[in-house]
């Protein structure tokens, strides 16, 4: 078979030659060497689309010659040359790599000759260019220059369910999604203007409205003078891309085979086996002349060890005059020895008598090579189709199962045997296996890609649910030839399908079981559901509460900002909060905040929106009231002669109440400022102003001091101002306190100074021990003012709107931090007199807890997201919770400042809690920050070291005191791969008569 395949391929019009990776030419057939002059010597390769290219045509032609090689892909192209005859021709070549995966280690070509294309008529070529286009399996699209469709073939037609002339408007009818049509047009008219390919990814609907991702790759195709002449547009599945192209890889190296054992040489031998002729291709391998290969028996043409066998066969065919088949190796000219397959045939008279022997060598060399690669590389297909994913199998064109990889085996429990043919259905769902064999039955007859569901059983006997998916392929004729298939567990995914129903049948319930009212609306505004408590309070059917707009129920003062505010976040897509008032089924108006959020899918668009209309009627009475209480207060500071105030010093933003613009002598219609301040007060009392303000900058605290300022009119005035310094809900460090003129008093005081001089020093020194043990309590007093100065909600209150919610906040989140301050003060004046912390039995996740909240806006703040791992049926701890606290919020922030530089990674910190082998419990703070050296873990607990640029030294060693004086230990550890832990112990609290106590469990 093959000698005749080699003479028929040797009358073939067409032109073989084979090429090394980087597409030197080795190897090119008789035909091809006396069209161009150019022979396939392989100790001298040349790279032939040049060599024998015009000069004009030398750049374009290798600029497309190692274009297409560089993509590693099967590829067709036309290459115009000069024959030995300096004639120029157009070669149309089509290449295919051979590969030993991975790599390509040669390239196989075919090239038909024809005369230069007209590129204004219908020519051979343009005929072969739309066989070509009719024949791809898959769609594909050819457009002009301009970019207009001109063909499409018959896959691109079938796939998209229209004709020609509906997808010459392919921009303006949504085959491609219109997610990706403007990048897709985008990458189109850039390719288009500067003349290169462009390759795009994007989804286009399919004939059963189904959009699915391709690859398109367009490609210009250009004649000799480098114009385009068309534009080529594949359209690449890119689900099924992978299978096809295994399959297709497969076939061409089965191809490569088969051209690489054409026959090379050619002997005509007489009737009794003496050599008269040899062609040209057997001369070149021996290097021989013809005489010389008449003596082939002598001339060690062939390896010593062959030839006794090729005489014999040779002998022994003259002798029968019956054809010979036998392979040897042949000595080339450079002394190294070639596999041949040497087929002979006698041609013979009517008689039957043998006139002559034709021979054909044909070099099998390289098959021999690629026969033992190829056994190599079906076991490495077969590994690496088995290593898949997923579950691959393959049918012949009727449907019987021929392949199925180890993956699907495995899972069924069953062998290739068993599921080969038609078994593998034994595994289907009975309720789901007559439709999966009724969708497969179609898919056989249409050829169609084929997608279902279905349940297959595993190997233990629970079902699972799996995607279908198959698809066919075809060979040049358009015939199915095979079918591939995979199966892809969607398990999980149907859970989560019926999970998601059941979270929104729970929404729906959670809806109906909201404390407040709710209603519904469509993306277009339209109320279309709310819970019951909405219906409750108007008594109205949901049909008449649709037309809240016309229907009365929204008081007329306030209808046209409901209408404003509701319309402009239907349009814009942003929340509203308003206020408006609303009907009460009894006749009664009350107030409502209407609070509106929208619900949108992943791609961003508004599925629904939600309002929640919360009843501040009774809050609003409170405003009245507060706004009462502030006028009150007012009256109070102009009695007390007490104004107040609060400054931002980061933007040195002044705030002030009356009773302060009265003390200071200024105008209220003058702009504040700190020069203002400064121009009122007395030289002698600049620098103590400056210290506060320096040192409220620096960190928290409280200040109690006096400045004397120097009134317009010459008078002179001694203020007393008490102060408190912190960061406020913008992070920004802010001094908030109150000023008393205490004129009237400084002066008594200085009427009295003479007749107390005397008793001063007496004064001193009796009240030396009392002052002492006091000064906890008079510590106390100017951090109760911080809860007397909750004036400040002023500013909120006076706001238009006013904010009440968060003045109520401000003012419970200042006598919270006001009363932890106190009880922090008296633990501390307990520390002084060297009396021991007040011990008591505590829950460490309470304690912890409690931080996590105090931190939450510097958490915030920071974008720090906090990990919990708290232990249960923990004991409770014995220690002091104030001084725990002190220790926990300390080692929070270390972590938090750690993360400050972080962006690579998710900016998280671990909270862990968890009883230790010796009944201690054990609390730890792990971040995922920069980390530390191992000589600042050493010394991070050492008084006053710091690797921050801002901090003191003092936090980790009190820290450290603070625990050890608990009888724990405090230790750092590094993490694994980013960060440090930081973590201390502390003992059990027990009593004498039950022993540690533990948490109670939840009920």
């Amino acid at each position: 078979m093959n000698a005749d395949l080699g003479l028929f391929l040797d009358s073939l019009p067409g032109l073989v030659f084979t090429a090394l990776p980087d597409g030197h030419l080795d190897y090119v057939n008789r035909r091809l060497a006396e069209l161009t002059g150019i022979s396939g010597n392989r100790s001298a390769p040349c790279l032939w689309p040049v060599a024998a290219a015009s000069p004009e045509d030398v750049n374009q032609t290798l600029d497309r010659w190692r274009f297409m090689l560089s993509s590693g892909e099967p590829f067709k192209m036309e290459i115009p040359i000069l024959d030995c005859g300096g004639k120029r021709r157009i070669l149309f070549v089509r290449c295919n790599p051979m590969r030993h995966e991975p790599r390509i280690v040669k390239w196989c070509g075919l090239a038909f000759e024809s005369d230069e294309p007209s590129r204004h008529s219908t020519s051979p070529q343009d005929a072969e260019f739309q066989r070509i286009v009719d024949s791809i399996p898959v769609p594909v699209a050819v457009t002009t220059p301009a970019g207009d469709v001109e063909t499409l073939n018959q896959p691109a037609l079938d796939y998209f369910g229209m004709s020609l002339e509906e997808l010459k408007e392919w921009k303006s009818i949504e085959v491609v999604h219109p997610e990706d049509l403007q990048r897709t047009i985008g990458d189109q008219v850039a390719a288009h203007r500067s003349g290169t390919y462009y390759n795009v990814e994007s989804r286009h609907l399919r004939s059963d409205g189904v959009y699915r991702w391709h690859n398109v790759l367009g490609l210009p195709l250009k004649d000799s003078d480098g114009n385009i002449l068309r534009w080529f547009h594949l359209l690449m599945d890119i689900e099924d891309r992978k299978k096809a192209e295994i399959e297709l890889a497969e076939r061409e190296r089965e191809a490569r085979l088969v051209l690489e054992s054409i026959p090379a040489g050619m002997t005509v031998l007489a009737s009794d086996g003496i050599v008269e002729a040899a062609n040209e291709q057997l001369l070149r391998f021996y290097g021989r002349t013809l005489d010389d290969i008449r003596e082939w028996r002598q001339r060690e043409l062939l390896h010593s060890n062959d030839l006794p066998r090729l005489m014999k066969a040779l002998d022994n065919a003259i002798e029968t005059g019956t054809p010979y088949d036998i392979e040897v190796r042949l000595r080339r000219m450079d002394g190294t020895y070639r596999w041949f397959q040497v087929t002979g045939r006698p041609l013979k008279t009517e008689a039957g008598a043998i006139v002559r022997w034709y021979v054909l060598h044909v070099d099998i060399d390289d098959r021999k090579r690629a026969e033992d690669a190829l056994r190599a590389a079906e076991f490495d297909l077969r590994k690496i189709i088995n290593a898949l994913p997923t579950a691959v199998w393959t049918t012949c064109a009727d449907g019987y199962c021929d392949f199925l990889n180890d993956r699907w085996l495995n899972f069924a429990g069953v062998t290739s045997q068993e599921a080969e043919g038609w078994g593998w259905t034994a595994v289907l769902h009975p309720d789901d296996k007559q439709y999966l064999l009724d969708w497969w039955s179609k898919g056989l007859t249409s050829g169609a890609p084929v997608d279902f569901e279905a349940r297959m059983r595993r190997y233990d006997g629970e079902y699972r649910w799996f995607l279908f998916r198959a698809n066919s392929l075809r060979d040049e004729h358009g015939d199915i030839i095979k079918f591939l298939a995979t199966n892809i567990d969607i398990e999980d995914r149907k859970r989560a399908a019926q999970a998601l129903a059941r979270r929104e049948r729970e929404s729906r319930l959670i809806v109906d079981g909201i404390a407040g009212m709710i209603a519904l609306f469509s993306p277009e505004g339209e109320l279309n559901g709310g819970n019951q408590q909405l219906l409750d309070y108007f008594q109205r059917p949901l049909e008449e509460l649709k037309h809240w707009d016309t229907n009365g129920i929204t008081h007329p003062d306030d209808l046209q900002i409901c209408i404003d505010n509701f319309r402009n976040s239907i349009v814009t897509g942003e929340p509203y909060d308003y206020e408006t008032r609303f009907l009460r089924h009894d006749g009664a108006w009350r107030w409502f905040q209407l609070r509106g959020l929208p619900l949108r899918d992943e791609d961003g668009r508004i599925l629904r929106w939600y309002g929640l209309l919360t009843d501040i009627d009774d809050r609003k009475r409170a405003e009245e009231k507060l706004r009462r209480n502030e006028a009150f207060l007012a009256d109070a500071q102009r009695l007390s002669k007490t104004g107040s105030f609060s400054m931002n010093l980061e933007a040195d933003a002044l705030t002030w109440s009356a009773e302060t613009y009265r003390i200071f002598d200024v105008d209220p219609a003058m702009p504040l400022s700190l020069d203002v301040v400064l121009s009122r007060l007395h030289s002698d009392s600049i620098p103590t102003a400056q210290q506060v303000m320096d040192r409220a900058r620096e960190s928290s605290g409280d200040f109690d001091y006096e400045v004397v300022l120097s009134m317009p009119d010459g008078s002179t005035k001694y203020v007393r101002v008490l102060a408190h310094s912190e960061r406020n809900k913008d992070g920004d460090q802010e001094l908030v306190g109150a000023v008393q003129d205490i004129t009237e008093s400084r002066r008594a005081e200085q009427a009295l100074n003479e007749a107390r001089s005397e008793l001063s020093y007496v004064t001193r020194a009796t009240s030396l021990g009392v002052l002492t043990a006091s000064i906890a309590h008079e510590v106390n007093q100017p951090l109760a003012g911080i809860v007397t100065n909750a004036s400040t909600c002023h500013m909120a209150l006076t706001a238009e709107p006013p904010k009440i919610e968060l003045a109520k906040e401000t003012a419970r989140r200042m006598i919270r931090d006001a009363n932890r301050a106190a009880d922090v003060i008296v633990r501390l004046r307990a520390l002084f007199s060297r009396k021991p912390p007040s011990i008591e039995p505590l829950d460490i996740n309470e304690v912890a807890a409690e931080v996590l909240a105090l931190a939450l806006s510097d958490l915030q703040r920071s974008r720090v997201a906090v990990v919990t791992q708290f232990g249960v049926h923990l004991p409770q701890i014995a220690g002091a919770r104030v001084q725990l606290q002190q220790v926990i919020m300390n080692l929070l922030r270390n972590a938090i400042e750690a993360l400050t530089e972080v962006e690579d990674r998710p900016k998280r910190i671990l909270v862990k809690t968890e009883a230790i082998a010796n009944g201690e419990v054990q609390l730890s703070v792990e971040d995922a920050g920069v980390g530390l050296s191992m000589d600042e873990m050493n010394r991070m607990f050492d008084a006053f070291y710091t690797t921050k640029q801002d901090g003191m030294g003092i936090g980790l060693s009190v820290s450290r005191s603070i625990v050890e004086n608990h009888n724990g230990r405090l230790w750092v550890r590094p993490n694994v791969h980013h960060g440090v832990t930081v973590a201390f112990t502390v003992p059990a609290y027990c009593d004498d008569e039950f022993g540690p106590l533990r948490r109670q469990p939840d009920t």
